[in-house]
Order: C-alpha cells, then sequence, then structure tokens
C-alpha cells in the first residue's frame, strides 16, 4: 500500500504542477461532494449541504472529489469517473486542461481519504468513524494501479465525444455499450 501511495503522491504532484495549476480555471468549490451531503427528492438532487470546507480552488477539483467518492464500494472505479464525468458535461463544459488532470483530481481525492485515515486511526484507533473509508478508499485505489493518466485521458476524451455528439442530437455510437445502473446511485438502495 505505502509503495501504491507514494507512486500515485508523485503522479499526482507531476500532474498538479505550478504552471498547471494556474492555467485551470478556479472558483469557490464545495469540496466535499459526497452522497451524504446531498438531498434528494425521488431520484433528483435537490438541495446541497455542508460547505465548511468550501474553498476557493481549482474547479475540476469538485467534480474530482465527486468522482472519486462515488467510486468508493464500486466494481470498477474507471466506469464511475467516466459516468460522473458524463453527467457533468451534460450540464457544463471543461477545458482540455481540466479534463487532463480529472483522472489525477478523483484519485487525489481518495488517496487524500486514505492517509487522513491512517494518520487519525494512529491517533486514535478505537474511533471507527476515521477509518470509515480506509479499506473501500484502498480497493480503488488497488483497481487503478495498472491505470496510466494517458488511459484515462483518453476514456474521457471518449466520454466528452459522446456526450457532444449527444447534444448535437446524433444518436451514441451503434458499438457503445448499454450504461448500467452504478450500484448505490439510488440514494435509497443499500449498499452491500
Amino acid at each position: 500500500r505505502r509503495a501504491l501511495a507514494r507512486r500515485l503522491i508523485e503522479s499526482y504532484r507531476s500532474a498538479f504542477t505550478a504552471e498547471v495549476m494556474a492555467q485551470l480555471p478556479h472558483s469557490v468549490i464545495h469540496s466535499d461532494l459526497n452522497d451524504t451531503n446531498l438531498l434528494f427528492e425521488g431520484d433528483e438532487v435537490v438541495g446541497i449541504l455542508d460547505f465548511g470546507d468550501s474553498i476557493y480552488s481549482c474547479t475540476v477539483f469538485d467534480l474530482g472529489v465527486a468522482a472519486g467518492y462515488y467510486a468508493l464500494a464500486q466494481a470498477d472505479p474507471m466506469r464511475v469517473f467516466s459516468e460522473v464525468l458524463r453527467g457533468y458535461l451534460r450540464e457544463a463544459e471543461l477545458s482540455d486542461s481540466e479534463l487532463g488532470v480529472l483522472y489525477h483530481a478523483a484519485y487525489g481525492r481518495v488517496l487524500l481519504s486514505v492517509c487522513f485515515s491512517a494518520q487519525s486511526c494512529a491517533a486514535e484507533p478505537d474511533n471507527e468513524y476515521l477509518a470509515h473509508t480506509s479499506e473501500p478508499g484502498w480497493a480503488v485505489l488497488s483497481k487503478l494501479k495498472d491505470v496510466t493518466p494517458a488511459a484515462a485521458l483518453e476514456r474521457f476524451r471518449a466520454v466528452q465525444a459522446e456526450v457532444s455528439s449527444e447534444k448535437r442530437g446524433k444518436p451514441a455510437a451503434e458499438s457503445q455499450p448499454k450504461r448500467q445502473k452504478l450500484a448505490g446511485a439510488d440514494p435509497n438502495e443499500t449498499q452491500t
């Protein structure tokens, strides 16, 4: 785990250089978009809670945070990242530079969670709350260990092209498999 964490930290650092950070669009972001901070009416998100972590930062980080959290306890984190991106692109645009760092922002949030969990658990070993994302987070990172940033970007560009085609009213590619519902996407559904 330590070797994987170190490799991902170095990849993250390489992706988010000062030059890259300066060119990314910035805004006030929530910084903690996850299912426990969303209010639903049926299947529709009707509100967002908990603005305590809100900061002025790279706008793409909110998308990465959401993708990272939704990947927890899922079989295919890259599929989740892609579907979160698909939903975002149906409502907003991403610059090429944002698309290029999205993968790093998504795994970076998961990595941050597992590292904070390890540090907090060492300080308070009996506090179960502190460890709640640790194992699911490590499972996500383990599934991503062989995904290269280039492969992730290629997949994200394909999603971007599909959504762009949908917006222009063209049908999706015939060879495109039907998307399945993500486990846990329904706030009333119990995850196993």
